[in-house]
């Protein structure tokens, strides 16, 4: 398995539906900062979501929004540990889904053209793993992506997969917070407090009681 330091100066990519944005999606941005020598970790939302397909609840622009009013008030300080002189902007918001296709590997195409001395990593939970393979243009992934892998509940690591693609396992504590889940609660009436940041709490009961 290649050492962590081939990630030095990587911008990593953690993609998703974000629907909606959550303490759990910024906890592993500022995890893979932490654990990794990444320089940025970039979110960037789902425009069409080949798995989920209709499922998601908000509209695109919505969920870019909410991501990047998120980032926008999280300071990483309160949890990175880094030098003054050495401060960097670590989480950023990317509009770069839109009109796409959906998958991965169009993505990764797109930003390796756009920035061709660029090299990013893609960020996957354990529980993805097995169905790696299976994703769209899998050799072109394999070949062109290092993989940041985190735990998730209940996953194992799949050793084929791990044996055909360039990774890093960051040991990191779980964290259980989820979008269904918040969903869920606001459905029932109860407190999604702690869920997701404090400045976004209305707003997204409101959005999705709406939706109900």
């Amino acid at each position: 398995m290649p050492h962590k330091d081939s990630l030095k100066g990587a911008y990593a990519i953690l993609g998703g539906s974000f629907d909606p944005i959550h303490n759990g999606h910024l906890y592993l941005a500022k995890e893979v900062l932490s654990l990794s020598p990444v320089h940025k970790v970039i979110l960037i939302p789902s425009f069409k979501h080949n798995f989920k397909g209709d499922n998601i609840i908000l509209d695109y622009d919505t969920r870019l929004a909410l991501a990047q009013e998120a980032v926008d008030h999280f300071n990483p300080l309160n949890f990175i540990q880094q030098p003054a002189e050495d401060f960097r902007a670590p989480i950023e918001v990317w509009d770069a889904e839109r009109d796409e296709s959906g998958y991965t590997s169009d993505l990764l195409r797109k930003l390796l053209s756009q920035r061709p001395e660029q090299k990013f990593a893609f960020i996957i939970g354990a529980d993805n793993l097995a169905k790696l393979p299976n994703w769209h243009d899998f050799e072109w992934l394999r070949q062109n992506l290092h993989f940041i892998i985190l735990p998730r509940p209940n996953s194992t690591m799949p050793c084929d997969v791990l044996s055909m693609i360039e990774h890093s396992i960051l040991d990191m504590p779980l964290c259980n917070i989820s979008s269904s889940a918040i969903r869920d609660r606001i459905a029932k009436g109860e407190s999604i407090s702690g869920m997701v940041p404090e400045t976004l709490e209305m707003r997204i009961r409101e959005l999705y009681r709406n939706k109900n």
